[in-house]
């Protein structure tokens, strides 16, 4: 379904909805650490093999 068929407006009818839109605006991201060891380099040279193959179809 495309997005635009979508209604984008919201409105904010009372002061504790602004506050809690003002809440969930002021606090920061926490942010997602991937562990990158769980990628051996025999995995990632398979997974570009893979994908090498996929894109010549």
């Amino acid at each position: 379904m495309a997005t635009s068929s979508f209604n984008k407006d919201f409105t904010l009818n009372t002061k504790k909805a602004v506050e809690s839109f003002e809440r969930i605006i002021s606090t920061p991201k926490k942010g997602i650490k991937i562990n990158k060891n769980l990628v051996s380099a025999e995995k990632e040279r398979r997974g570009e093999q893979k994908l090498k193959q996929i894109l010549s179809r």
